[in-house]
């Protein structure tokens, strides 16, 4: 089914006894379903009023290719992409606590439990500075700093700003740090999946595809900011106005689009190579408001 986690996590009920299993990477996968439905719905909005704002996006000089993202950097598309991103956050925190909770159960090895441990709620938070994106990013007249500038200062054109503090730059690196949390995410259940012997080759070539891929993202697109800022490249180049914006990019233009629908194709792949994980059963009750024992109405187990 077409979005069918979650739906699936929606529609979840507790059996006639209150226990409701549960597994965590059905979050995980909802939050995937999310970030897709997103581009999906703002690409579809940006495409039919206002195609403009993608086909002449100020970013295609500097990656010199056209990216997944272009759909939803403007209005209304920005609207749409941070209220979805909102929910977005909620599964990858859901996530990151029930498989810190299922670690903890079956006293997974002190390393995996720490690796997993940091790196789902790390993906979690960025899941939380994702929605930055919308606030540093499109900014129609200048490139001005994230910083409060001081009183009386307005930024422009001619404001100095480190290159790495200007909003159109900080956009990107907040994009590539979700990306590699991500993969770290994947990492850390990945790990935990070898040591309860799930694990067959299929899942070991596809976290090692998935890893070359976000690499690789990460290279190509810090390269491309970078040299825009501190290089003749992008809007910087010395043929701007001769040259195509396809060929005033540090990099060949073909190669980011290559990198971006190559990490775009692993990441919808994801909830096709993930190894069998534990499931967790919850259990559910309603007590009596004059009943004060609380502790044996609630809990969870392993199944």
């Amino acid at each position: 089914m077409i979005f069918g986690f979650i739906v699936g996590l929606l529609r979840a009920q507790p059996t006639a006894h209150g226990d409701h299993r549960v597994l965590a990477r059905n979050y995980l996968h909802a939050a995937l379903e999310t970030h897709v439905l997103a581009l999906i719905v703002t690409w579809a909005v940006t495409l039919a009023f206002y195609p403009e704002e993608a086909y002449k996006h100020p970013k295609v000089v500097m990656l010199g290719a056209f990216n997944f993202c272009f759909g939803w950097d403007y209005p209304p598309g920005n609207y749409i992409g941070i209220v979805m991103s909102s929910f977005m956050s909620y599964f990858l925190w859901r996530y990151a606590i029930l498989v810190n909770l299922r670690l903890k159960l079956h006293n997974a090895p002190s390393r995996v439990n720490h690796f997993a441990a940091r790196w789902t709620y790390l993906h979690a938070f960025a899941a939380n500075l994702f929605m930055v994106l919308w606030s540093v990013g499109p900014v129609s007249e200048y490139d001005g700093p994230i910083h409060m500038p001081k009183l009386g200062v307005l930024p422009g054109p001619d404001h100095d700003v480190p290159w790495y503090f200007k909003t159109w730059s900080f956009h990107g690196y907040v994009f590539l740090f979700y990306a590699t949390a991500s993969l770290l995410s994947y990492w850390g259940t990945y790990l935990e999946s070898k040591y309860i012997n799930t694990v067959k080759p299929k899942h070991t070539y596809f976290i090692v595809a998935f890893s070359i891929s976000t690499i690789s993202l990460d290279l190509v697109y810090f390269l491309q900011l970078y040299a825009e800022d501190q290089w003749s490249y992008g809007r910087n180049h010395p043929s701007l106005e001769e040259c195509s914006p396809r060929h005033c990019s540090f990099l060949p233009g073909w190669l980011t689009e290559v990198v971006s629908w190559f990490w775009m194709f692993t990441l919808i792949a994801a909830p096709h190579f993930n190894p069998e994980e534990m499931p967790i059963t919850e259990s559910y009750r309603v007590r009596k408001l004059e009943d004060e024992d609380e502790a044996a109405f609630a809990g969870s187990e392993m199944h």
